[in-house]
């Protein structure tokens, strides 16, 4: 067995078949069940502008529950990893409970990736859910909004241990394309692993009834980012030599 495998298997973050790619189908499946429960409920703009939160005028009311769900989760440690990152500012929470973290090889590289899954995100809200208003169910969608929103972006993050794997598989290879992003391209993009992706996202939207090309737009839309999230963590990778 060469260097290069025997590394990998030393570090199971960085098994694409065993680890990564079926951690990447699980949260598919979260990301579509989060979009369907989407759909039940009609654009509800007022969610999205400020003036819902009581006390806090100027935040709106999907930005302060974001804020809230994340906050939980840097109290229970979620954002030390490094393949983990947050919509909203938490960096002055701190950790409630006494954790061991695994050593990770993937580096703390952000993606900044949250204004383009925000961006796209309400364009997608705009195209797949009716017109309308109805305060009934502010509480109800954003908490769909919220769950969606955090699938999608621990999904695209995970571009990071894709990365690292890729990065480590052909280092010699990367190191030769000197930064330049259409040389890195043809190293990181694999075809037939972004099919069968589209394949499983059209499969679910089949099983939970949402319109395929809607749900492929949004599946579409997270391996573009992927892409460049692996773009900016090898090139800095390649700082380092």
């Amino acid at each position: 067995m060469n260097n290069t495998k025997t590394n990998q298997l030393e570090h199971a973050e960085l098994d694409l078949a065993g680890t990564i790619r079926p951690g990447l189908d699980i949260l598919a499946n979260e990301i579509v069940i989060a979009l369907k429960k989407r759909t039940r409920f009609v654009k509800n703009a007022p969610v999205y502008a400020p003036g819902l939160v009581i006390g806090q005028p100027d935040v709106s009311l999907l930005d302060y529950e974001l804020h809230m769900e994340e906050r939980q989760h840097a109290e229970l440690g979620r954002y030390q990893f490094a393949v983990q990152e947050a919509f909203t500012d938490v960096s002055q929470i701190s950790s409630v409970v006494k954790r061991q973290l695994p050593h990770s090889v993937v580096k703390r590289i952000p993606s900044d990736a949250g204004k383009r899954i925000l961006k796209f995100y309400r364009s997608w809200i705009d195209s797949a859910c009716q017109d309308g208003t109805d305060e009934t169910t502010f509480g109800e969608t954003v908490t769909s909004d919220v769950n969606a929103l955090l699938s999608i972006m621990e999904r695209v993050n995970l571009g990071k241990s894709v990365a690292e794997s890729k990065y480590r598989e052909q280092t010699s290879a990367f190191i030769n394309t000197q930064g330049d992003r259409e040389a890195m391209l043809e190293l990181i993009i694999r075809k037939d692993r972004m099919q069968e992706v589209l394949n499983l996202a059209r499969k679910l939207a089949t099983h939970y009834e949402l319109d395929a090309n809607s749900v492929e737009s949004v599946f579409e839309f997270m391996m573009e980012l992927t892409i460049d999230i692996e773009i900016v963590y090898i090139r800095n990778r390649l700082s380092e030599k």
